[in-house]
């Protein structure tokens, strides 16, 4: 197998989470460097027909990979968008309104603040949505949409989610980007901890400051959390009392060992790659564990409005053929990059 071929691990394991099992030992060396917009305005204007977005945050893929999911951060919503459809001509459907009050599935239908921040798909195809304005309720929707359950942790003082992984057990991690810490609960939102960070902000080794993606690695237990404001990556073993810079952490910059408010991770099966959504350097680049500097994966080059450009890069994902998806917050789109094989 060649360097550019993809090595993919049995993608049918259905207790494994959707992350894992998309992501699961990638091996592409590159991908097409002209992204395709398959969610969004063409233009990158935002609005809320079916087909546009407005300041889009992170996507999800279901466990079949017919559809994607979007976290549609303004429009107050869940934006369902189809894989096949892969241009710009994919015209999306809501599958979640949460500030209707009379829609079928209402969340806090009396505040009209409500934003999605973020949007998990575990391996049963439960859909799981966090938003910033009333951060310690997580909501857990059936894969058939027919119902939802309201996972409340107020009594655990979530106090702003920014980042949710589901592990294949059901519990549930949370990056609270204002308590500086990633808290684990069980599936019912019960008996939360505090896992990794908790000590105020800072740039220690035991700190966080603003944690935003977080991934956990299935057969380690290892949480990768996206530290957004320190500019790094970390990687935290279960029962550490402390996390170790595996991407950046030499301020910000664009430099090859710099990131620059990164606010997304994917490692694959092995933790042998590690791939960033690199905000503020719209890039997304790849770190082999144990490297001091990482390489570009797509874009980088934010000059005009193009189909190799890239705005603000937020949520990253993988679909079953290792085709890159990237959510362009200030653009509107969701971006697809081809392996280049």
């Amino acid at each position: 197998m060649s360097d550019t071929d993809l090595d993919w691990t049995d993608s049918q394991v259905s207790d494994f989470s959707e992350l894992v099992r998309q992501a699961r030992s990638v091996r592409a060396s590159k991908w097409k460097q002209d992204g395709i917009v398959v969610a969004g305005d063409d233009q990158g204007t935002a609005g809320d027909a079916n087909h546009q977005l407005n300041t889009p945050y992170e996507l999800a893929f279901d466990t079949n990979n017919q559809f994607f999911y979007v976290a549609d951060h303004e429009n107050g919503r869940i934006q369902r968008f189809s894989v096949n459809n892969g241009d710009n001509n994919n015209t999306g459907m809501t599958a979640l309104k949460i500030d209707d009050g009379t829609a079928s599935h209402p969340w806090f239908p009396d505040d009209k603040r409500n934003k999605p921040s973020t949007i998990f798909i575990d391996g049963n195809d439960n859909i799981y949505v966090a938003e910033m304005y009333h951060p310690h309720r997580i909501l857990k929707l059936s894969p058939d949409k027919t119902s939802s359950t309201l996972i409340d942790t107020k009594d655990n003082v979530l106090q702003s989610c920014a980042g949710i992984y589901v592990d294949k057990q059901g519990n549930i991690y949370v990056s609270d980007w204002q308590q500086y810490a990633v808290l684990k609960f069980d599936k019912n939102g019960e008996h939360g901890e505090i896992v990794a960070g908790g000590n105020f902000f800072g740039d220690g080794p035991d700190q966080f400051d603003h944690p935003t993606g977080i991934f956990v690695a299935e057969k380690t237990g290892n949480i990768y959390v996206a530290d957004y404001l320190n500019h790094r990556i970390q990687r935290w073993s279960p029962g550490s009392k402390e996390g170790v810079t595996v991407c950046g952490g030499n301020g910000a910059g664009f430099n090859p060992n710099q990131l620059n408010h990164p606010c997304s991770v994917i490692v694959d099966e092995e933790e042998e790659y590690i791939y960033v959504g690199d905000s503020l350097n719209a890039r997304v680049v790849r770190w082999t564990a144990g490297a001091k500097h990482g390489e570009v994966v797509v874009g980088g080059i934010e000059k005009t409005q193009g189909s190799n450009t890239l705005c603000r890069v937020g949520g990253i994902k993988f679909d079953r053929d290792g085709n890159l998806y990237v959510t362009d917050i200030y653009r509107n789109q969701i971006r697809k990059y081809l392996v280049d094989n």
